[in-house]
């Protein structure tokens, strides 16, 4: 039998209708005689808590169970498990993240990401943090654009990083103490450890959380002689109180400080060398936050405040000439103030709504040195913003079909500001003359979305959704036009906005008596005035509109326990994205890939408990596979990067109390390109860690 992979919207939604049908064949209750079923898991994607398998959304949800039985100490581990999701980690503190082949390198932020309630952003940056997984309640990843509840920046989807709130009735305590070594590299070593204290039994209590991991080097400089050059110290603290005097208020404060100090990164040849000096990247963020939640009759009033202050300083080399090259010292600090109030009813019945409003500050100062060329420049930002939106749900047919209708209006007013020299000046004038250095822009969009579900039975659901997405525009900042004149790269001095229709048919849904779930969708994204990056060199970038896009394509999630220890995940991806028009002046043509897009994304994983020692302890084996095909940039000329496998294992036993694993994470030591080479096929590009043995001890008390 011969699969075609569809490469059109019409093709995509009559195989939509096919899956549609899966309901009344399949569905069929969720009575197991035999006393096991698959996790139910609650989420509060849409600002309340509903279970995953009735929102009907395309979502993947990550328990901590989940992350525990992988292995997961960042995103890069098992993000990509969700269909339609791909992760690029260069090990430097941060990483790029594309969803639905939504994907930016720069530029603002094309997936919102939360720590809790806070939306981590930046300007003009479209990196999120290395979040660790230690002690994380839960990962929501919401794929598609979340314009209406989580705006701007939210264009591919939303990624929900929610940590654990502290336990009101009982005291708690764990650790994990992991120690490994890496092929070709140095030794690897980490630090976890918990503590839940009450202050007083069932109105307060104090969390505290601690991680402390030193990761080796493994990539060696042939030309300096250094050995595994690439290194890596994290220090994560994290802290939260909370205060619930009665039923109906509840109250959370929390403060977050991670530090990443890190020396080279994961760019290499296949034989795991360089001739490139290290460039260096310390991140550094403080998080504060308080939630308040006060329950009414028939609603819930929540109050969201966060403060982060972000610092990265970095040093990179812009090459001049062969064997030649100059430090980049690119220091940048970012402020960011957010508050959000919002309503939601919580009274049963067959109308259901939310609504609030955003308020968000950020402040950022960036500073592009670079003394050889005698070159500074100190560049400002600032973004203040706002938005109101709402949602609302009918509940019509006898309780067989709801309809949701959403909206959102947002504004944002951007002031860039650069002290220039007369002699710079003059030079970046040549590309507009009437640029000053100064720029003061405003920008608005009303996001609405349609949504439809309709309940087959109490397991089965289809929905089909229309949402609009929206990224604002920005200025492009003075040492990238300096350098494109330099370097013989056309970029303009500002971008405009993009925007994005989606349009979306899914179905999932439980069957086999509990013991399966299965979740569909495909999708069609129309991408006005796509905001692209070109490479001016290396470490210095600029962006450009690249006209229209579509991307479309169709996801498949499957999760069976065939018998009450064995669970199998399967997932799977296919995204056609390209460009649907030249560009003048850029190296785009009709046809072309987007870049960094794999087409296809697969994962399968098995997880496998059983007895040992007379029931006190049991086995625990964990085995599961990641795939992505390559990704090209013909943008820049670059190569395409390689299809890439990466295979992790892990075998353990677990008691109540304490816990031991042995673990391989990429236990093939795949050593492809993860992302294009920017410099030829015989240049270094992006890769994974090499192959990693080592074991882990945990316990909780």
């Amino acid at each position: 039998m011969t699969i075609q992979i569809p490469r059109c919207s019409k093709t995509l939604f009559v195989l939509a209708a096919s899956v549609a049908l899966i309901p009344p064949v399949f569905g069929q209750g969720n009575d197991d005689p035999d006393g096991f079923v698959i996790e139910e898991i609650i989420v509060t994607a849409q600002k309340r808590e509903e279970r995953l398998m009735d929102v009907p959304l395309s979502i993947s949800a990550f328990t901590d169970s989940a992350l525990a039985d992988v292995g997961a100490v960042s995103l890069a581990d098992f993000l990509q498990t969700a269909p339609g999701v791909g992760i690029v980690d260069s090990e430097g503190g941060t990483q790029n993240i594309q969803i639905r082949g939504i994907s930016s390198v720069a530029g603002n932020a094309t997936v919102g990401y939360y720590l809790d309630e806070l939306p981590f952003s930046y300007i003009g940056l479209s990196r999120v943090p290395d979040v660790r997984t230690y002690d994380v309640e839960r990962v929501e990843i919401l794929r598609g654009p979340q314009g209406t509840l989580y705006g701007d920046g939210s264009i591919g989807g939303t990624i929900r990083i929610l940590t654990k709130e502290p336990e009101l009735d009982r005291f708690a305590a764990g650790f994990d103490l992991m120690g490994s070594s890496t092929t070709d590299g140095d030794s690897n070593s980490a630090l976890n450890a918990m503590v839940n204290i009450p202050l007083s039994e069932g109105t307060s209590a104090f969390r505290m959380v601690a991680s402390v991991e030193d990761y080796g080097g493994w990539v060696d400089n042939v030309a300096s002689g250094v050995d595994d050059q690439n290194e890596r110290d994290i220090t994560d603290y994290r802290a939260k109180f909370r205060y619930m005097p009665n039923d109906d208020l509840d109250m959370v404060f929390s403060a977050w400080h991670s530090e990443q100090d890190t020396i080279g990164n994961t760019l290499a040849t296949d034989d795991r060398t360089t001739v490139d000096q290290a460039p260096t990247v310390d991140t550094e963020y403080d998080v504060y936050s308080a939630t308040i939640r006060y329950s009414f009759d028939s609603m819930d009033l929540v109050s969201a405040t966060s403060l982060m202050d972000f610092d990265e300083t970095s040093t990179t080399f812009i090459p001049l000439a062969p064997g030649f090259a100059v430090p980049f010292f690119n220091p940048v600090q970012t402020e960011t103030f957010s508050q959000e109030l919002r309503l939601a009813s919580t009274s049963p019945g067959n109308f259901r709504w939310t609504a609030g409003f955003i308020y968000r500050d950020m402040d950022q100062n960036s500073i592009s040195d670079i003394p050889d060329l005698m070159i500074t420049q100190d560049q400002t930002f600032e973004s203040e913003s706002w938005a109101v939106f709402g949602e609302a749900t009918w509940t019509l047919m006898e309780e067989k079909l709801d309809l949701t209708l959403g909206l959102r209006y947002f504004e944002d007013d951007a002031f860039n500001s650069e002290v220039i020299d007369e002699a710079t000046l003059a030079i970046v004038q040549t590309i507009d003359p009437n640029f000053t250095g100064t720029v003061d822009q405003s920008f608005d969009s009303t996001n609405p979305r349609l949504n439809l579900s309709y309940r087959a039975n109490d397991d089965w659901i289809v929905y089909g959704n229309i949402a609009k997405g929206f990224r604002t525009g920005q200025s492009q900042p003075v040492i990238t036009l300096l350098q494109s004149v330099f370097f013989g790269v056309n970029v303009p001095t500002g971008i405009d906005p993009e925007t994005m229709w989606s349009y979306e048919v899914g179905t999932k849904g439980t069957f086999m008596d509990g013991r399966a779930q299965l979740e569909a969708a495909v999708y069609h994204n129309d991408w006005e005035d796509l905001q692209v990056l070109v490479v001016v060199n290396p470490p210095v970038r600029g962006l450009v509109n690249g006209g229209d896009a579509t991307t479309q394509g169709i996801e498949l999630g499957l999760t069976l326990l065939p018998m009450e220890d064995l669970q199998l995940r399967f997932t799977g991806g296919y995204t056609d994205a390209e460009f649907t028009e030249p560009v003048a002046g850029i190296n785009i043509a009709d046809g072309d890939r987007i870049p960094n897009v794999p087409e296809f994304t697969l994962s399968a994983a098995a997880t496998y408990r059983w007895p040992v020692f007379n029931d006190s302890l049991q086995g625990f084996l964990y085995a599961g596979a990641q795939y992505a095909s390559d990704r090209t940039d013909t943008v820049n000329f670059a190569k395409d990067s390689d299809e890439t496998t990466v295979v992790d294992f892990r075998i353990g036993v677990e008691g109540e109390v304490w816990s031991g694993y042995l673990f391989a994470d990429n236990l093939t030591d795949e050593d492809g390109a993860l992302a294009p080479y920017f410099q030829g096929g015989a240049g270094p590009a992006l890769r994974y860690r090499p192959r990693t043995i080592g074991a882990k001890i945990s316990a909780s008390f």
